[in-house]
């Protein structure tokens, strides 16, 4: 199975720490999905030409991970610097994040045409590339799962989720009535991580839950979301099977809050 993602490839900085991590959207989903045995996992993004840039390479060189289209440009690498509260949630500051060389990241004619070739496509909704992966789905037939995060424009959304096979939306309790009547007149799935809550899924207008699976110690919630769609997506572009899915899904995100860093 072909998984591609195309998004966001940052530096995560500790700074209470003293540590970076590699992460971003994209990085992060592939660094999850590229552990199961069936896929083929390819990472799609732009680094700078520094330090931050060469942590990444370093730490994803011994992943199999296909980088052959993660491009290198003069400037500064996207980065994120992350604040911890004592139970290990993470948060931001204002200054947190610089976007750097990703905020002018367009896909080529090559990454475009190599998306083509794809079973699954992973992207997110913030990244610059967004509308041109959609409008690449509107004309081939790999599955698109798309990251929401935590926004919230559900009016803007209504054009586009048709095209959207797997909507994953970091949730809560109002968002899900929207969620469900958009799986009553939608085909894709609509998936809404709600942390120790668990998730919640709707596909043709049928409900499905999972619990969160319990951990001893929540280290970082960094790549929380990534790791969980990551599981889903392995799980569901084999099987279909959105219960299934969803365990997996939770399983992946258990493993990743007990260790820094989004993979």
């Amino acid at each position: 199975m072909k998984v591609m993602s195309a998004g966001c490839v940052c530096a995560d900085v500790f700074e209470e720490l003293g540590e970076i991590r590699p992460g971003g959207e994209s990085l992060n989903f592939c660094g999850n999905i590229c552990g199961f045995s069936d896929v083929e996992c390819s990472l799609i993004g732009v680094v700078g030409s520094d330090q931050y840039a060469k942590a990444i390479r370093e730490k994803i060189s011994s992943y199999p991970i296909n980088t052959e289209f993660l491009r290198t440009e003069p400037g500064i690498t996207a980065h994120n610097r992350i604040y911890h509260t004592p139970d290990g949630d993470r948060y931001f500051l204002s200054s947190s994040w610089n976007g750097g060389v990703f905020d002018c990241f367009a896909l080529g004619k090559d990454e475009m045409e190599y998306l083509r070739t794809a079973d699954i496509v992973h992207t997110h909704y913030d990244s610059p590339v967004f509308r041109q992966v959609l409008e690449l789905r509107k004309c081939s037939d790999f599955l698109l799962a798309v990251d929401f995060n935590d926004y919230r424009n559900f009016d803007d959304w209504e054009e586009i989720v048709e095209y959207i096979d797997v909507f994953f939306i970091s949730g809560s309790p109002e968002t899900l009535g929207t969620l469900k009547r958009w799986s009553e007149r939608y085909h894709g799935v609509f998936a809404a991580t709600l942390a120790a809550e668990g998730s919640v899924a709707f596909y043709k207008g049928e409900e499905y839950r999972c619990n969160a699976v319990p951990v001893e110690k929540v280290v970082d919630t960094t790549g929380a979301g990534d790791s969980y769609q990551a599981g889903f997506m392995a799980s569901y572009g084999t099987d279909r099977d959105i219960q299934k899915a969803m365990r997996t899904g939770s399983c992946q995100a258990a493993q990743n809050i007990m260790r820094l860093g989004g993979f």
